[in-house]
């Protein structure tokens, strides 16, 4: 189960977020708001709010903090406050206003978080198999640093200027690594061709990976800067029977136009391309193998007439098929401003492709993309 939890009292969960539940939020308990702007941010560390019930809590990380996270010479420390001698690294602060705020810690291990709640006459926040996973931080740590090191986050609240609730937080994750998106493809009345996830780590580096598997084969997606290559920046290593592939991508003429006004690419013209379609997004290829041509699904009629002109199976059920109409936001790559009609009027960019083998099309695919809050 990968996702965060706040303990307090002996264990009892104060907040719990599940990644992809499908109940992100329904107490407005996690409703952050970055604070970036562009490539500038007020705080290297936490770059955010958070706006609950009409208030908002900002975060300010310490000094320390951001040394001891990536090295970085910058900020303040905490100071005007009680702070528990124990504490080895306070991390920064949360604050509504003078008289209600967090004030978030490293939790070192089991001892010095006793030392805590003793310090402020407040009950020990975890149980004793919680406590455990103190062991082994990296799989609940809330960041790691520059050097490999983990930091579980605790915190003290304080509640109109009275010490009230010690807290510790767990990350939860898969491998030691955050999953911030499962992917799919479907084929053949919904049948799942291939399946994946996007990790990513929770140090400064935030480092990404893309992993997936179909019933036969292992592919590992890696960051690839193609010459003249704007957009698709990757290409994927596909592990089959001991024998090793690689998968390169292109964007098209049509999307890089859409996109950015741009006039280079390739318009497949020497391709069979339905004539339903009105974006083809991009291609990948095997050299020597199978081709692969992606474009922009809108809609379930366009789904069954690029299925009838090329005399393929529906990649997916009725009923998913009903989804692409009804609630399209379950299946995008991500909102684009494909039409060119601005801020707010951005559309959830479904992806489905055909494969082709010797220029024969052979399959036809549906993408299903979630991210982890949905």
């Amino acid at each position: 189960m990968t996702g965060e939890t706040a303990y307090i009292n002996g264990g009892e969960i104060y907040k719990k977020q599940v990644y992809f539940s499908g109940n992100y939020d329904p107490d407005n308990k996690f409703n952050y708001v970055t604070t970036r702007t562009g490539t500038n941010t007020v705080d290297s560390i936490a770059p955010f709010s958070k706006h609950q019930d009409g208030k908002i809590k900002i975060y300010t990380s310490t000094k320390e903090a951001r040394k001891w996270y990536s090295d970085e010479d910058s900020g303040e420390s905490l100071s005007g406050y009680d702070l528990c001698p124990s504490v080895t690294l306070w991390w920064g602060k949360g604050i509504i206003d003078n008289e209600n705020y967090d004030l978030y810690f490293r939790v070192d291990n089991a001892t010095m978080l006793n030392q805590v709640a003793s310090y402020y006459s407040l009950p020990y926040p975890i149980n004793s198999e919680i406590e455990v996973k103190l062991n082994t931080p990296a799989s609940i740590c809330t960041y790691s640093n520059y050097l490999g090191d983990h930091l579980v986050l605790g915190a003290v609240k304080f509640i109109n200027g009275v010490v009230s609730i010690l807290k510790m937080y767990c990350l939860y994750k898969e491998d030691n690594l955050l999953v911030l998106q499962k992917a799919k493809s479907l084929h053949n009345g919904g049948e799942v061709f291939e399946q994946g996830t996007l990790t990513t780590t929770v140090g400064p580096e935030r480092l990404k990976s893309f992993v997936s598997t179909t019933a036969t084969q292992s592919t590992q997606y890696n960051k690839n800067n193609l010459e003249g290559e704007p957009f698709f920046k990757w290409n994927a290593v596909i592990t089959e029977d001991g024998l090793v592939k690689t998968k390169n991508y292109e964007s098209s003429k049509q999307y890089r136009t859409a996109i950015a006004n741009l006039t280079t690419g390739n318009d497949y013209s020497s391709y069979n391309l339905c004539p339903s379609v009105n974006l083809w997004i991009g291609r990948s290829w095997i050299e020597d193998g199978e081709e692969e041509l992606y474009f922009y699904l809108e809609n379930s009629s366009m789904l069954e007439s690029v299925a009838t002109y090329y005399n393929l199976p529906e990649p997916c059920n009725s009923v998913m098929k009903s989804k692409i109409n009804s609630n399209p936001e379950n299946f995008r790559l991500r909102h684009m401003d494909v039409y060119k009609l601005g801020v707010g009027n951005w559309v959830p960019l479904v992806v489905a492709s055909i494969v082709f083998n010797n220029n024969v099309a052979t399959m036809f695919k549906l993408y299903e993309i979630t991210r982890w809050n949905e």
